[in-house]
């Protein structure tokens, strides 16, 4: 009969200090570059170290990654309840900050199937939530929405996105175009001055 070995605590400061040092590992060298030595070098702690809080690199890896789409949501959910969530929304997906880490996560998803699996439920889970939150907002702007909500949703993610990993490499022509140009759209569906209509429970 197998016997369960003692882990460390999943409240405990050194778990979250490995996880952060997974990511910074990722981001700056890639995911190719995650091992147990690296983790606990980066993290300033024995090797042995990250064995006590993960059983193997892939519950690190998974933990990691879990954190990381809770974070996400947590972004998304924020711009989705203020008062202009299309502008916010924009906003966050936008954002540059950690594209490169986003990169990272996407390449691992390519090669572990369960990142992959998860990153599909959380892709999905997410597009739902913004589309159901965001169609008060978007049917009543005519022919500003004719891809109607879950459309816009994705063409201001997939231009966020793209504008976040082409910043990451050092690529930015044309993207005060494209910024101009996304958020004079939003403009027609969001004016200033528009507050989100109540949605029934």
């Amino acid at each position: 009969m197998a016997v369960s070995r003692r882990m460390g605590p999943a409240n405990a400061v050194t778990r979250t200090t490995l996880m952060d040092a997974t990511e910074a590992v990722m981001r700056e060298e890639g995911y190719a570059a995650v091992t147990s030595r690296r983790v606990a070098e980066r993290a300033g702690v024995n090797q042995q170290t990250v064995y006590y809080y993960f059983e193997t690199m892939e519950d690190l890896l998974l933990a990691t990654y879990r954190r990381r789409i809770q974070t996400v949501l947590e972004k998304v959910e924020r711009a989705l309840a203020s008062e202009r969530p299309l502008h916010a929304f924009w906003h966050a997906t936008s954002d540059p900050f950690d594209a490169a880490l986003t990169m990272e996560y996407l390449a691992l998803a390519n090669h572990n199937e369960q990142i992959r699996r998860e990153t599909v439920e959380f892709g999905e889970r997410l597009r739902r939530l913004e589309g159901e939150r965001l169609a008060h907002r978007i049917d009543d702007c005519g022919d500003a929405a004719a891809g109607g909500p879950l459309g816009i949703v994705m063409a201001i993610t997939y231009i966020g996105y793209l504008l976040g990993f082409e910043s990451t490499l050092g690529l930015q022509g044309g993207h005060r175009d494209v910024r101009l140009l996304v958020e004079a759209w939003l403009r027609r569906l969001e004016p200033a001055g528009t507050r989100p209509k109540a949605v029934s429970a």
